[in-house]
């Protein structure tokens, strides 16, 4: 305590009271009146338990590039600084200086609290991509549908330090579905990157098929499976019955004729399971069938006793009326 007297000179003095002693209580400002002789004044006092000493940030948002670092990005957690320990300060706090992470860069910002800052810097794990490719090894035939996701199509990104990776959530500009013959160019879209991949159909067209495909007998057909086994075959005969087939497919019976004596005539299956190309005539309509022959296996008409016919099998994939 000092006291200042009328002829200017000052000193330390001792002796005084204060009217109502006070507690100090955590961060809070106390005020007691000291009085010496007939003097007093007030006197504040500053609590400096509980004071916020300083500010810290921490950050577990996102971190790819074009995320925004501002108040309202959740992954910021700001914390006061009290007594040695942190405590989560919820709200009031602001970022000074708002930004944009961008592709392998650091970006720091300042948080402001009460007086208080702190600088909180965040690594962009978006690293540059310096080349897009991409590969497709699925079916090339007619009617396979290339989109977004297809799981035969394989994108891989090469960056600036040397790295490649594989990638999802790349997108096609427009899916396509494979027509006969024809090559398409994919456009594929990976972030800011984009390449392009040219895909061919492998389905031959309809001349190139018939043309492609064996004539053959029922005799050849029955006696010698082996050796037309997996070949495209072209067949005439006559449609005998038209009937769905126990696994989901349309089994249509021919009868063939026999060689030019006209011995050694037969059954034959040909089956379909989605498509057939060509309007399929009725039953007593003489037709041409083409398509890859399978095997000799037993077979079940309508007609029969019950009792299964053993006859050449083999796909339907083309029809013409004779």
């Amino acid at each position: 305590m000092t006291a200042y007297f009328k002829d200017d000179h000052s000193e330390e003095v001792t002796g005084w009271t204060i009217a109502e002693p006070q507690t100090l209580k955590d961060a809070e400002i106390s005020v007691v009146t000291i009085t010496y002789e007939k003097a007093s004044t007030q006197c504040e006092v500053q609590c400096t338990t509980g004071l916020i000493q300083s500010i810290i940030a921490e950050y577990d948002g996102e971190t790819t590039a074009g995320t925004q670092i501002s108040d309202t990005n959740p992954g910021i957690h700001v914390y006061a600084i009290r007594d040695g320990s942190k405590t989560p300060v919820e709200s009031g706090w602001r970022v000074a200086n708002p930004s944009v992470l961008e592709k392998e860069k650091i970006t720091t910002v300042n948080i402001e609290y009460e007086g208080f800052s702190c600088t909180l810097s965040i690594q962009c794990t978006t690293r540059e991509i310096m080349r897009l490719t991409a590969s497709y090894k699925g079916s090339t035939e007619e009617g396979t549908v290339i989109a977004t996701g297809c799981k035969d199509l394989t994108v891989t990104a090469k960056y600036a330090d040397r790295t490649s990776e594989q990638v999802d959530k790349w997108t096609l500009a427009e899916s396509v579905t494979l027509e006969p013959k024809q090559r398409y160019i994919l456009e594929i879209h990976y972030e800011d990157s984009v390449c392009t991949l040219e895909v061919a159909c492998t389905t031959p067209t309809p001349e190139e098929f018939k043309a492609g495909c064996i004539s053959a007998s029922y005799s050849s057909l029955y006696r010698n499976p082996g050796k037309y086994t997996g070949t495209n075959v072209a067949v005439e005969g006559t449609i005998a019955e038209i009937r769905p087939g126990t696994d989901g497919s349309t089994e249509v019976f021919i009868e063939m004729s026999g060689d030019f004596l006209g011995l050694t005539s037969g059954m034959l299956c040909a089956t379909y399971t989605k498509t057939l190309h060509g309007q399929l005539p009725p039953e007593g309509v003489p037709v041409k069938i083409y398509g890859m022959y399978r095997e000799v296996s037993a077979r079940m008409m309508d007609g029969s006793d019950g009792s299964s016919m053993t006859m050449p099998v083999m796909n339907a994939e083309y029809v013409d009326k004779r």
